[in-house]
């Protein structure tokens, strides 16, 4: 028989020796247990076989050894022949336990192999719908993978509008910026000019405020000295119409006592009478003259006092006028 190494077959000779010398049948498994549960198991069976044939060769060999007599060398073959069958007994019956073992052993596989084989089928069945959910899942994937492309593209629309309009932000910040400092100039040339206006506008006003005032106090001095004219002259007017009164009344009284002590005398105090009387009526008109003179210089005195209370409103509103208003922004 062909060994695959004599390592391994002396080991194989050595386990079964030691069995076989303890007394015990060397098996397959005892055997196998020994040397390490190494090589295959047909192979190590195959030894075992080796073993026993090498030994029985050894024990029928006839005994050439010329010193021993005949008959010790065949009672030792007896024992010999004795201890070898009850070896190869011990050996066949192991041998039917460890084939019987290994034929149980074998259904015991061959239901295992069937169990795995149907495991491999629902195995293989779960594959299969492992299989058809990887490739739905390939395709939502692919599907998945459009989407973030086109996601993608938006993104980097969007990021493009959004550099554009960040371009835009600035240079509409730099334009307001701009406008901002042009417009603050423009302020500040205004507020300048505005400045500049109402300082001449004062002194415009104060001008016209000082040529007002000053002419409401010529028409003032004018209205009053006119005034002390008027009052003077109509007092004048009332003393001399209070004197004619009085010299009238006298020449009333000269006349009455004429008319009653030449009362006798009627033809010529009558015409004397009328003579008087024409007078007294001249005297009269003459008093009226003066009355209405007066009348004329109270009128005069009355216009002269509302001239001089237009002009004190004239320059109320003139005064108003030329004030200068409050700016908030001033």
């Amino acid at each position: 028989m062909a060994r695959t190494s004599a390592v391994e077959y002396e080991r194989v000779a050595e386990a079964c020796s030691s069995l076989f010398l303890e007394g015990k049948s060397p098996s397959f498994e005892s055997v196998y247990e020994l040397i390490g549960r190494k090589g295959g198991a047909k192979v190590v069976q195959g030894m075992i076989a080796d073993w026993r044939k090498e030994m029985a060769n050894r024990f029928m060999a006839g005994r050439t050894n010329p010193d021993l007599p005949e008959a010790l060398i065949t009672e030792a073959d007896k024992v010999l022949t004795v201890v070898w069958r009850l070896a190869l007994e011990k050996s066949d019956a192991a041998y039917a336990d460890e084939r019987s073992r290994l034929d149980q052993a074998r259904i015991d596989m061959a239901a295992a192999v069937t169990q795995a084989q149907e495991r491999a089928a629902e195995f293989e069945r779960e594959a299969l719908s492992l299989q058809g959910e990887r490739q739905a899942l390939q395709a939502r994937f692919q599907g998945s993978q459009a989407e973030i492309e086109d996601l993608r593209q938006r993104l980097a629309d969007t990021t493009t509008l959004l550099r554009a309009r960040d371009e835009q932000i600035g240079q509409m910040r730099e334009d307001g910026a701009r406008l901002a400092s042009t417009i603050e100039s423009e302020r500040r040339n205004h507020e300048a000019e505005l400045l500049a206006e109402r300082d001449r506008h004062e002194q415009a006003v104060n001008a016209e405020r000082q040529r007002a005032h000053e002419s409401v106090e010529r028409e003032r001095e004018i209205a009053a000295g006119e005034r002390q004219y008027l009052m003077r002259q109509t007092d004048e007017i009332r003393q001399a119409a209070k004197a004619n009164e009085a010299v009238l009344k006298e020449q009333l009284q000269e006349a009455r006592v004429f008319a009653e002590s030449f009362q006798a005398r009627a033809g010529r105090a009558e015409s004397e009478a009328a003579f008087w009387r024409g007078k007294a009526e001249a005297a009269a008109e003459e008093s009226g003259r003066w009355q209405r003179s007066a009348e004329e210089a109270v009128g005069k005195i009355e216009g002269f006092q509302i001239r001089i209370r237009t002009l004190e409103r004239e320059r109320a509103t003139l005064a108003a006028k030329h004030t200068p208003q409050k700016n908030d922004g001033y």
